[in-house]
């Protein structure tokens, strides 16, 4: 039993960098594409970068009430499901 818990903890923890990592590459891929979704308007020609930063901002804001900010969770729900389901089928089947 100390051993599933072992696993599960160094599991959790690894999992949680996997989480910090991803999300800030899916965040800086988001940034990205509204930085060049903004230079490559004509109609955004001549304005300030105050403009700039206020819309990439925004478009931020977006993401992270997003679909794809929640679906970053599973990375955890999707291991501890495949976790649970191991142990059940080890121990009890």
């Amino acid at each position: 039993m100390i051993g599933w818990l072992r696993l599960a903890f160094f599991m959790y923890v690894g999992l949680t960098i996997i989480y910090f990592v991803t999300s800030i590459y899916s965040r800086s891929v988001r940034r990205e594409k509204l930085e060049k979704e903004w230079d490559t308007d004509p109609a955004r020609e001549g304005q300030t970068v105050e403009e700039r930063s206020a819309f990439i901002e925004a478009g931020m804001v977006h993401y992270d009430k997003g679909l794809k900010k929640r679906l970053l969770w599973l990375i955890y729900i999707l291991p501890t499901i495949g976790f649970v389901a191991t142990i059940y089928f080890v121990n009890w089947r």
